[in-house]
């Protein structure tokens, strides 16, 4: 009986073709990411250099909230990290990923960081729709006008092992 070998070039050819198409999608999400922020900046007078603050941090997922820190948009990432679709998470507070195993020492540690109005880093046990828990960790940044008034806050996310 004769056997065959598979020929592994053109897969391999295809498989570096897809992590650059990967990579250019990545890409491209956070220019759009970046262009709705920027938009936002120029509505609200923001003085934080966004564009600056996605480049240099490495982020999963994005929340932009208004000061009573009612979720106002989340980016693609946001839902693949946490099952929810965007259209549910606007309009709700970032609380609502939060549960059981979500230590009250840290809630009560952001509720008192945020009203600092400074930027600050924590990780929390967040849960996905599916009611998995995960480890959340969470850099919010205070997005003030000219006038130094916090109008709006932008958390970066990053779902790490638990």
């Amino acid at each position: 009986m004769k056997r065959t070998t598979a020929l592994r070039a053109p897969l391999l050819c295809w498989d570096i073709y897809g992590m650059y198409l990967s990579e250019q999608a990545k890409n491209f999400n956070k220019q759009t990411e970046i262009a709705f922020l920027n938009d936002c900046k120029e509505k609200f007078g923001w003085t934080l250099d966004i564009e600056e603050l996605l480049i240099e941090n490495k982020f999963e997922a994005l929340i932009l909230t208004d000061a009573n820190q009612d979720i106002k948009w989340v980016n693609k990432g946001f839902s693949v990290m946490t099952g929810y679709p965007a259209k549910f998470a606007v309009g709700k507070k970032p609380n609502f990923l939060q549960g059981e195993k979500s230590s009250p020492e840290t809630r009560k540690a952001m509720r008192t960081q945020i009203k600092s109005e400074q930027h600050f880093r924590e990780e929390i046990i967040n849960y996905k729709k599916d009611g998995k828990p995960y480890k959340c960790e969470i850099a919010i940044y205070p997005l003030k006008d000219d006038s130094n008034k916090t109008t709006h806050l932008l958390a970066l996310e990053n779902a790490l092992a638990l």
